[in-house]
């Protein structure tokens, strides 16, 4: 089973630790930090799957964490999280390269899918990186023969 790594970014301790507990408990890795800039550092050094984003923090917002993510890691799949829902943010989140867009409180079960769903379609999308480069290799191979024919 491939690895599923979560990094969980809220600047709201409870809701990092509740994340952190199930998210475990559910057989995840999972890392907690309580800014975007954190968040950031932490995405230079380690690799993860799934991002779950506060939108509002202090500091760097989730919006502008969620860019950052992507520049560093394009492949981690990012889910905003927020207690403050209008139609502008989820708008903005999903044009920024957000996969969801969940809204607090939220029951864990739901989130749990919505983490499977973006795990299955990272898992999809570094299979298909795979194969593609085998074809390519592949291909070079058999350019080689022809060539040698």
């Amino acid at each position: 089973m491939p690895k599923r790594r979560i990094l969980v970014v809220d600047d709201e301790l409870f809701v990092r630790e509740l994340l952190l507990e199930f998210f475990s408990k559910e057989g995840y890795e999972v890392c907690a930090v309580e800014s975007g800039e954190k968040a950031v550092e932490k995405i230079k050094s380690e690799v993860f799957n799934v991002a779950l984003i506060d939108l509002k923090m202090p500091g760097i917002n989730g919006i502008e964490t969620l860019k950052m993510i992507k520049a560093i890691s394009p492949l981690t799949l990012n889910i905003i999280m927020t207690g403050y829902p209008t139609i502008e943010s989820c708008i903005d989140a999903l044009r920024s390269g957000a996969y969801d867009y969940v809204v607090k409180p939220f029951k864990l079960s739901e989130l749990k899918f919505c983490v499977d769903k973006a795990l299955e379609e990272h898992n999809l999308k570094d299979e298909i990186n795979k194969l593609r480069q085998k074809i390519k290799n592949l291909e070079d191979e058999l350019k080689k023969y022809q060539n040698h024919t």
